[in-house]
């Protein structure tokens, strides 16, 4: 079964996956539950053991065996429900740039901002074939192995995969600034991108964000990638993201994700 040679070759890299850029395992034991979970760039999650449901009123379950592509959300609600006491997925996180040579078709019905289906075996093999490139790749091949990924699900009938994501160009660059630097300023986010602060505010209203909002999602975004993929203590993770008080970060953990850090710890 093609999951089951995905899921062997992440374990025979369990000690070092996590450390290849755009590429990670999620894993738990027991049920996590998890708000506005922060989706920063395109991200494609398979399920290797167990389910995952996203939504809240509406909710869409992705099985053992299937993935789920985020090209179109800002955040999500998510559950990740053990099966056989191992819940497991593979994320591959994307860049806005590897959508852009696409070939775009007019879009006809109202897109829900993610696709789902089965992994077959082609697809299988496509994904294998990506991790193995990962120890000795440089990153343009593997910029065009992601490429070959989107192409090969369009070929497949996932045509919603060929249209343009909401590109937010101002809040992506500040957010790349944010992930390089967390302790960046206004003004020198103005001065690397070349805008007054006035112009960015204006710019950052009209996407919807502001940044705040940007900074924090980035923040959290980190702390929750960190608590999922290392052991790693909590005063550690707080120190990284940018927390001089362990028991402040947990506070801001929670009201953002709707659970503790330490709760999070315990469900691995």
């Amino acid at each position: 079964m093609m999951i089951n040679k995905i899921a062997n070759k992440l374990n025979s890299l369990n000690d070092v996956i996590n450390s290849y850029p755009c590429i990670s395992t999620y894993c738990s034991k027991k049920r996590q539950i998890l708000l506005n979970m922060p989706i920063l760039k395109p991200l494609l999650i398979i399920i290797l053991n167990g389910h995952k449901i996203i939504g809240n009123k509406t909710k869409l379950a992705c099985n053992m065996g299937e993935f789920i592509f985020f090209t179109n959300m800002q955040s999500v609600n998510m559950r990740n429900i053990p099966s056989n006491s191992n819940y497991l997925a593979l994320l591959i996180e994307f860049e806005f740039s590897d959508f852009y040579n696409l070939p775009f078709k007019p879009e006809k019905n109202k897109y829900e901002g993610y696709t789902t289906g089965r992994i077959n075996d082609s697809l299988g093999k496509c994904v294998l074939q990506f991790i193995d490139m990962l120890d000795w790749a440089p990153q343009e091949i593997l910029e065009g192995r992601r490429i070959e990924i989107i192409k090969f699900l369009i070929s497949m009938g996932y045509e919603n995969l060929g249209y343009l994501p909401n590109y937010k160009e101002t809040t992506q660059k500040v957010s790349s600034l944010f992930r390089e630097n967390n302790k960046i300023t206004t003004a020198e986010i103005c001065k690397k991108i070349c805008m007054s602060e006035s112009t960015l505010y204006r710019k950052l209203k009209s996407e919807g964000e502001n940044i705040q909002k940007i900074k924090e999602k980035i923040l959290m975004g980190k702390a929750i990638h960190l608590l999922q993929t290392t052991n790693l203590s909590i005063e550690c993770i707080s120190e990284q993201v940018g927390y001089a008080s362990s028991l402040r970060f947990s506070q801001r953990f929670k009201l953002y994700f709707g659970l503790t850090p330490r709760d999070l710890k315990n469900t691995k």
